[in-house]
């Protein structure tokens, strides 16, 4: 009972109390119309702020709607209509005591649409909050994006019971006492058999396997049957699988590609999105944004914003990454560089670190948005934590230049420091470090160090500079060698011009032939016309 009470209800203990003896069940009606999330999907300790002494988890979403609660009777089965009749009897006869409570009213939620921006009048009380453990410590950022899934990894659909039940159509029971149940997904013969006891969500872990082909003969009439029975029961993954499985039998001639079979396409794309599946919203808008051989849905624009915009809304991070980035560029819908700094806020926030970046420079440098120092510290520090160096350097700059806040060169060293890591590669935030030592700007001055940070980003200019600071023993002993090395490297390998232009006549003294084949391959590359008469004037046919 206390896993599938909505969380507005009054304590169930109060209320099996109250009832004593005279009431053996407790009829519960629920009524979901929408879902508020965020698009952070994990916290650690160290993350938060204010007074969360003792917190162990943070809300992931919340369901809003209307309940009603009232005691009946053991195998005497209501309707919703009848609970919320009997709630509202209850109060005018004022018997209700602790056994009743509702809160929102149900004309409200039928009236509510599957596309508002805002929680519907009197139909958002929340039903169903969605907890997620805090972590011990910071999850390392990923190396990459997470890549969108294939026809073969279509999700699973997730149970959130509670240890010791599982989820029996929209309540969570003990097992024993669950006439049917979601099934393991990896288990096929489970969902075989929980799907033929009516368990629509099984019934689409089924088709997954019928899809695929691994653990059961591939059948793609089956899966077909199977993605629809639970599409129609409510299940968007199961909605979104069948809209794909008809979109690539059109692509592969199966099935005719005529307006019949792209209606269908369409059906699926956009119910799956309307009952609430944000990864399904920003999946399904990409069909309607294709061109090309591989578009079945004609291109729709408007449509697909309005996809990405509802997934966004539901807490999908991609999907707000992908609205605010086509906000900003303003090809694919009118651009509005005001309302992609909330969306690209959201992005950040769930982990898509290239979208802090994104951010703190529309912040940094007020580009169609007010320019505001302070956060796009804060989304350039989000994006250095999720692991892009980019934000790290970006960061440093800011308190290094005091752009939009005070001047910090502390902060600046530690943010240069955390994006030039000792194992891996962060360009920018080496250079940055680099100049610090260089010119002794805020630290102690050190060439040395300077010099081998140049050098471990070779291919931006670090070999060049690293390389003039050992020719010139500027603040470090004088090593031609090394410099010639390093202009070598800089010029051969990354083809850097000014380095080319300094290799050429230390490599004449060494060698005039090899000299002479690097004029000629930089007269014919580039057109340089140093190089091209340095050629000349070692002999080598100009053209």
């Amino acid at each position: 009972m206390q896993a599938n009470a909505p969380f507005g209800a009054v304590a169930l203990s109060t209320a099996i109390e109250g009832a004593g003896a005279s009431a053996n069940a407790i009829d519960v009606a629920l009524v979901p119309t929408g879902k508020m999330a965020t698009t952070v999907t994990s916290v650690s300790s160290q993350d938060l702020s204010g007074s969360c002494d003792g917190a162990t988890h943070f809300v992931r979403s919340a369901v809003l709607g209307a309940f009603a609660m009232t005691p009946g009777g053991r195998g005497v089965a209501r309707s919703v209509d009848q609970v919320f009749a009997a709630v509202g009897a209850a109060a005018a006869s004022s018997s209700q005591g602790g056994t009743t409570s509702k809160e929102g009213e149900l004309d409200a939620c039928r009236a509510a649409r599957p596309d508002a921006q805002a929680p519907t009048e009197r139909c958002h009380a929340p039903l169903r909050l969605e907890l997620v453990p805090l972590l011990a410590k910071k999850a390392a950022p990923a190396p990459e994006p997470a890549a969108k899934p294939t026809e073969e990894e279509l999700p699973a659909i997730s149970s959130s019971c509670p240890a010791g039940t599982v989820l029996s159509g929209a309540k969570c029971s003990p097992p024993a006492f669950a006439p049917t149940h979601l099934c393991d997904p990896a288990d096929s013969r489970a969902c075989a058999a929980q799907c033929g006891k009516g368990d629509v969500g099984s019934c689409y872990h089924l088709g997954i396997h019928y899809l695929s082909g691994k653990d059961l003969p591939r059948d793609d009439a089956r899966a077909a049957e199977l993605f629809e029975k639970a599409c129609s029961a409510g299940v968007a993954h199961a909605c979104y699988a069948r809209g794909k499985q008809q979109l690539r039998d059109i692509l592969s001639a199966k099935v005719p590609p005529d307006a019949a079979g792209r209606a269908k396409v369409r059906e699926f794309a956009d119910k799956a999105c309307e009952l609430g599946d944000g990864w399904a919203c920003w999946s399904a808008a990409e069909w309607y944004l294709r061109e090309g051989p591989q578009a079945v849905l004609p291109k729709d624009a408007t449509r697909a914003v309005a996809l990405l915009r509802r997934g966004c809304d539901l807490g999908y991070g991609p999907s707000c990454s992908s609205l605010g980035n086509m906000l900003v560029e303003g090809k694919l819908a009118a651009k509005d560089v005001a309302v992609a700094v909330g969306v690209l806020q959201r992005a950040c926030e769930g982990g898509q670190a290239e979208d802090c970046v994104e951010l703190g420079d529309i912040l940094r440098k007020g580009q169609g948005a007010p320019k505001d120092g302070v956060k796009a510290i804060a989304a350039y520090r989000r994006g250095c934590t999720l692991g892009d160096m980019r934000a790290c350097n970006a960061a440093g700059s800011v308190y290094g230049e005091g752009d939009g806040v005070p001047k910090d060169v502390a902060k600046a060293y530690a943010f240069f420091e955390k994006g030039c890591p000792e194992k891996g590669f962060g360009a920018e935030a080496c250079m940055s470090l680099a100049a610090m030592y260089e010119k002794g700007t805020g630290i102690p001055k050190d060439m040395a160090r300077a010099a081998a940070l140049y050098e471990k980003v070779c291919g931006t200019g670090g070999c060049l500079r690293a390389a003039e600071i050992w020719q010139r023993g500027d603040g470090v002993p004088a090593d031609p060698a090394r410099a010639f090395s390093l202009y070598e490297k800089a010029c051969m390998q990354w083809r850097e011009k000014k380095a080319c232009d300094a290799f050429g006549p230390l490599l004449e003294s060494k060698d005039k032939e090899r000299a002479r084949a690097l004029y000629a391959e930089q007269c014919a590359r580039t057109q340089d016309k140093a190089a091209c008469a340095s050629q000349k004037r070692l002999g080598g046919a100009t053209k």
